[in-house]
């Protein structure tokens, strides 16, 4: 059965900044370091507060999609001349080794614009614990916390990349 993730990042960038940043080349916004690789991206993923020490980090393929041609509407109360438009980028992992012991995640990351200054990153997305009968018990004890966790460091090192560098 499909387990949910999903965490959201306030970033103090305009949008316009940011949204150019994400729909740019993926090196400028991954955690770094991000080595691309054949399809996607090797990045560190980690999952400190989950894992002790060591245990923590998982290198993993990171494959980034192209943007949707549809626009998301980012305020669902708002009337559609005063939606806001956001940026969706695809996103899948998995591991780099041992793939079979280890979920694969597929999810969006969204960047939508706030009212005002700034923007939300969030990313919402869905993956299968591995190993079957074996695997969600594992989940339920602690694979979804390290999912989880996971998945809140990814979303806090892209929203760290979003600030454009100052010349």
């Amino acid at each position: 059965m499909p387990r949910h993730v999903h965490y959201y990042e306030l970033v103090e960038v305009g949008y316009p900044d940011a949204a150019a940043t994400l729909a740019s080349d993926p090196s400028r916004w991954l955690p770094q370091p991000a080595t691309p690789t054949d399809g996607g991206w090797e990045v560190d993923l980690r999952a400190h507060g989950a894992l002790p020490g060591a245990f923590a980090t998982r290198r993993a393929i990171v494959r980034v999609g192209p943007i949707p041609d549809r626009p998301v509407v980012g305020d669902a109360g708002a009337a559609p001349s005063d939606a806001t438009i956001g940026l969706l980028r695809p996103v899948r992992w998995e591991a780099a080794t041992a793939e079979d012991l280890f979920p694969v995640l597929s999810a969006d990351l969204e960047l939508v614009p706030l009212q005002g200054e700034g923007c939300q990153l969030t990313l919402m997305g869905s993956y299968r614990p591995p190993l079957s009968a074996v695997g969600d018990a594992t989940d339920r004890l602690l694979g979804h916390r390290v999912a989880e966790a996971t998945v809140r460091r990814f979303v806090l090192d892209v929203a760290s990349r979003l600030d454009p560098p100052k010349d």
